[in-house]
This record gives structure tokens, C-alpha cells and sequence, in this order.
């Protein structure tokens, strides 16, 4: 995206570490979190849906999307970076397979 495009994502609590890219972003692209005066730089080029880190993320720490803890961090994570299952295991994946081990 161009530096004229404003790159925008969905935030909607304010415990939320992570954010939901409503376009695709490229490295170095400016993210504006609806709604609010804050904005994250992407580190790496990430898809529209998938979740941008708005804080730095320790190894082992909550991560927290609408308010509910979703996963937890499998590595420390930069602001900035997209989070999916290569950096965070999901608590609810977690929980189903507890329930099928039963």
C-alpha cells in the first residue's frame, strides 16, 4: 500500500494486545487503530483478518483480542508483527483437545 492509503485495523478494547487488519499491510506500512489516535508499523507484510501485535508480547504471556484471552505467546513477539499459530498456541484449541482426551 502506498503512504497516501490509510491502512486501518479493528480494535475494540482496551486490554487488547493484538489488532485485526481489515486490508493487507506491507513492512513498514502505518496502521491506524479505528476509532483511536494509536497506530502500529508493521514489521512484516501481513493479510487482511489476521492479527498485528500493538504491544511488545512476552514468551508465555496472554494474548488478548476483544477483550477474551485467545492464545498464548509461544515466543516473544514485536509490535508490529502478524500473530498466528506460529507464535502463539490457541486456549481454545488447547481446551478441545482436553475435551477429546477425556
Amino acid at each position: 500500500m502506498s503512504a497516501i492509503n490509510k491502512n486501518v485495523a479493528l480494535f475494540l478494547d482496551s486490554k487488547d494486545n493484538v489488532a485485526i487488519l481489515l486490508d493487507s499491510v506491507l513492512k513498514g506500512d502505518l496502521i491506524f487503530l479505528k476509532g483511536t489516535e494509536k497506530s502500529v508499523q508493521a514489521t512484516q507484510p501481513i493479510e487482511t483478518g489476521h492479527k498485528i501485535a500493538l504491544t511488545h508480547i512476552e514468551k508465555s504471556a496472554a494474548i488478548i483480542k476483544y477483550g477474551q484471552q485467545i492464545g498464548i505467546a509461544t515466543t516473544d513477539i514485536k509490535p508490529g508483527e502478524w500473530i498466528h499459530l506460529h507464535n502463539m498456541e490457541s486456549v481454545y484449541d488447547k481446551e478441545f483437545k482436553k475435551r477429546i482426551e477425556v
